[in-house]
């Protein structure tokens, strides 16, 4: 009997939630893994997709993995540094950080992603009351207006990880404007590609297994503080940097050469309260 689980996605940019589930499960059978996600091994474990279309992508695999044990620690930072926080995962797709955090019992935490993702997550990996899943685009406000109402005064963490490459900067722009708006005395930690990966998801060795295109980029950290007064940038974070060995020759030709160093990372910002 096969008890497998088959996804029906129809969003392309939905569809890429499976390429950090494949790669942070493949992390985790490594025995100089960078992160350890048993979960994630479970869930490729249960799903009906094919995962060995990405076996083969390295430098995803040693991204994903940079990236992941970044923004865990980060988060479990801003929630041991905050009384009451509240954490929003965006684009969650099957992310699993609720569950890696160490932390996470003193926060809580919101999955975001659309209908469809959500419902499949349901399926998969069931909310409950510390982990609560949000069916919606995070471009619409909606969700924020909740939140901001149900959660006044706390502080909150916003984690945008995989997402603001596939939409175009105007987007992206109003996106981060309203979540300034909306809270204050916050942190937001946004994955961002380079303008030079626009229109190039095909050069990415799993992506190109989607239809998903790379809409936006940007090259300098501090374009988002222009976008809104409250907003300041506190931290960089390449991926090429970290793990050095893992990457190999090509991760040493990356670091040579700026735009190629800086061509995936995170940039952190913080939500300064208004006056």
């Amino acid at each position: 009997m096969n008890d497998k689980v088959k996804p029906h996605l129809t969003d392309s940019v939905a569809e890429t939630l499976f390429i950090p589930l494949s790669m942070r499960a493949r992390e985790t059978e490594r025995p100089d893994a960078i992160v350890r996600d048993p979960l994630a091994v479970a869930l490729t474990r249960r799903i009906d997709y094919d995962f060995s279309q990405f076996k083969h992508d390295n430098m995803s695999l040693t991204g994903v993995a940079v990236r992941t044990r970044y923004l865990d620690e980060r988060t479990d930072d801003f929630i041991a540094r905050h009384e009451h926080p509240v954490a929003v995962f965006l684009g969650c797709g099957l992310d699993t950080r609720r569950q890696r955090l160490k932390q996470a019992d003193r926060a809580v935490c919101y999955e975001l992603d659309l209908p469809e993702v959500i419902d499949f997550r349901e399926r998969v990996l069931p909310s409950n009351e510390r982990d609560r899943y949000i069916a919606s685009s995070m471009f619409d406000s909606g969700w924020m207006d909740e939140l901001h109402t149900r959660h006044a005064g706390q502080p909150f963490v916003f984690v945008c990880e995989g997402v603001a490459m596939y939409f175009d900067i105007g987007m992206v722009k109003d996106f981060v404007c309203r979540l300034a708006a909306h809270f204050p005395d916050s942190e937001l930690y946004l994955e961002r590609s380079s303008r030079m990966m626009v229109n190039r998801a095909k050069m990415h060795s799993s992506v190109r297994h989607t239809q998903a295109q790379f809409k936006s980029g940007m090259d300098d950290p501090h374009e988002p503080e222009t976008w809104a007064s409250n907003i300041r940038l506190i931290d960089e974070f390449y991926y090429s940097e970290h793990a050095k060995r893992r990457w190999g020759l090509a991760g040493a030709f990356m670091r040579l050469v700026p735009t190629l160093r800086r061509s995936f990372g995170i940039w952190a910002y913080r939500i300064e309260a208004t006056r």
